[in-house]
């Protein structure tokens, strides 16, 4: 039986000119993370990455605690399939449309022109409301230079396929991915709809690591969302 670690990137620069980068929390939040793992003495045989900044950015932090020790991690393996669906990149092309459409969105839009405090609170309401939306095809939406919900979902299949067809018996796998992409692998080993997977995506914290376990070739949910190495005030969302 193989394990397997889906991990969270950290807090990335939410509403900032480049998302795709964390915040001094986020790399904070890295860094306990791999703390924890090396306190309970886990370590990889494999590990897989997307090909983001704050992918890449996690796993530095995190591999940090593992230098001081002197323990050398696995080279990792760079896949294009762990990155993130361009929902955040859909809603800000639609963003207009979106908003005369759903009287939901407008009303918080125009909460956020009365008073500028409500923008992180609001945009992120926002956010979560056209995801659902999106996602569950009751808002469509198609542009060139946007990959489909569809197409994200065939990739992260394609994903952890990959992963598992390079993972041998007792091994422990690490995943540095976005919650999108954990949620998509969660989902469909739940056999939830699109519109669930999308409600998973919107909870799963930053920096938090699900356990899968595969065995004769089925795949199972060990663990969800953890954050044990986390205090209160380091539990993000966003």
């Amino acid at each position: 039986m193989s394990k397997i670690y889906l991990i969270r990137h950290a807090q990335a620069s939410f509403l900032a000119d480049d998302y795709d980068n964390l915040t001094e929390k986020g790399v904070l939040q890295s860094e306990i993370l791999g703390l924890y793992f090396v306190d309970n003495n886990i370590h990889f045989n494999k590990i897989f990455i997307g090909k983001l900044k704050r992918h890449q950015q996690t796993f530095d932090g995190f591999n940090k605690a593992f230098i001081t020790e002197g323990i050398e991690l696995p080279k990792p393996i760079y896949l294009e399939e762990l990155n993130e669906h361009q929902v955040p990149e859909a809603l800000s092309l639609a963003y207009n449309d979106f908003i005369n459409q759903y009287n939901e969105a407008r009303k918080l839009f125009n909460e956020i022109e009365k008073d500028s405090n409500l923008k992180r609170k609001n945009s992120i309401k926002i956010f979560e409301l056209f995801m659902r939306e999106y996602t569950s095809g009751r808002y469509y939406f198609e542009h060139e230079s946007i990959q489909s919900w569809a197409d994200f979902r065939t990739q992260t299949k394609k994903g952890i396929k990959t992963i598992l067809e390079n993972t041998d018996k007792g091994e422990t796998i690490g995943v540095f991915t976005s919650g999108g992409t954990k949620s998509s692998i969660l989902g469909d080993i739940l056999g939830i709809t699109e519109e669930k997977i999308s409600e998973l995506n919107l909870v799963i914290r930053n920096a938090s690591f699900s356990q899968l376990l595969f065995s004769e070739n089925k795949l199972n949910i060990l663990s969800l969302n953890e954050t044990p190495h986390l205090s209160k005030e380091l539990i993000t969302f966003v």
